[in-house]
């Protein structure tokens, strides 16, 4: 379960209980900052609290204070590191370095920021959080649905280009700031949870399941053995899938995917069913698919020869085909059991996601050395 997750969670338990919630948010950073734009933490009137806006540093402090001033209204309160030397008239210290402003609020507006997650994650609707933090019209956060980004929101067209691109980019952007001021407003998505598809239900799919659990993804596990597929040996998929094979009249290959997948635009996969023919099934259906990432489980030189006997039927050149996918799969962090493998697959998905990927995408063939005789 993500901390996002966690923090609906805790409001749904606050809620039915009929007890007062508050949320605070950071909007904003200056230097090193343990927690970026969007992090939230929600507190309950009894103190109990979801989520982390630092590293540690100001959670108590804010739970402290945030009721009392939050009384009036939405407020932004600014902190700084402690061992800055011009910390005068700064309400608490930070330990990294940084300046980081708080979006404090409660009541309403935190209802619907909550709503705008539970929508995201139950019907996969996506929405803009604008928060005004500095100006004369400070105010609580509004909500801008999918739909509202076309102008039917209210709101001004800064705000709806600046929340345009925050849910193109998926990322918080704020407004355009000059000398030391802080942006006039911050726009922070609110985006479903990453699908990871994992064909293949061995036991090196299990930790796999549980890191992009954690995360807050939302797993699916497909192979044609039923008897792999259990609740029990994967409590945290979303879903499991059993996949049919029939025989295929190929020059290569002696069956062929029945089940499609159920892949869309975005999603992220990993083939590891451990063989060579099933491998070359899925990877054919997968490989036009327009997914964020594509890894498959083993060496270069057998996924080349897999990739040979797939791109004419395709339509793609080999260079076209191993540009679209990861393999070797996973990060070079060194070989080990399947938590190790596991570690590695789910740090590559999230640094491609990131757009932090350190290696080129030209070819499969240009990732660091290393990787091949690992993920064999």
């Amino acid at each position: 379960m993500s901390e996002t997750e966690r923090l609906v969670e805790l409001w749904k338990r606050a809620k039915g209980r009929g007890e007062s919630v508050y949320l605070a948010t950071v909007v904003h950073v200056e230097g090193s900052s343990y927690r970026k734009p969007g992090a939230r933490m929600l507190i309950t009137a009894s103190g109990e609290r979801a989520g982390t806006i630092s590293g540690g540093c100001l959670e108590a402090e804010v739970s402290r204070k945030i009721r009392w001033l939050t009384q009036d209204g939405a407020t932004v309160q600014e902190y700084r590191s402690s061992f800055d030397d011009d910390n005068y008239g700064v309400p608490y210290g930070l330990g990294c370095g940084g300046r980081i402003w708080i979006l404090m609020e409660s009541g309403v507006a935190v209802d619907e920021v909550v709503r705008a997650h539970l929508r995201a994650f139950e019907d996969r609707t996506p929405s803009v959080l604008v928060s005004t933090i500095a100006g004369n019209f400070l105010h609580s956060t509004t909500v801008l649905s999918h739909d509202e980004l076309d102008g039917n929101s209210g709101c001004d067209q800064d705000r709806l280009d600046c929340a345009r691109r925050s849910i193109d980019e998926r990322r918080c952007v704020a407004a355009e700031v000059t000398g030391d001021a802080i942006p006039e407003f911050v726009c922070m998505p609110v985006l479903p949870p990453p699908r990871l598809h994992i064909f293949g239900a061995g036991d090196d799919a299990q930790p796999i399941v549980r890191f992009a659990d954690e995360l807050g993804w939302e797993v699916f596990v497909a192979d044609g053995r039923s008897h792999l597929l259990r609740p029990d040996r994967f409590p945290k998929a979303k879903r499991l899938v059993t996949l049919e094979y029939e025989a295929a009249n190929s020059a290569y290959g002696s069956i062929r995917l029945v089940t499609k997948p159920f892949v869309e635009e975005g999603d992220r996969a990993v083939i590891l069913t451990h063989s060579y023919e099933q491998d070359r099934a899925v990877l054919k259906e997968l490989l036009p698919a327009p997914l964020e990432y594509l890894g498959i489980l083993g060496p270069l030189h057998r996924t080349t020869r897999i990739v040979d006997e797939i791109k004419d039927e395709l339509g793609f050149s080999r260079g076209e085909c191993l540009s679209r996918l990861h393999a070797p799969i996973g990060l070079p962090i060194g070989s080990g059991d399947p938590a190790v493998i596991a570690l590695s697959i789910v740090a590559e998905i999230q640094s491609v996601a990131a757009n932090k990927a350190q290696f080129a995408r030209g070819t499969a063939g240009e990732k660091p050395s290393g990787k091949d005789s690992r993920a064999a």
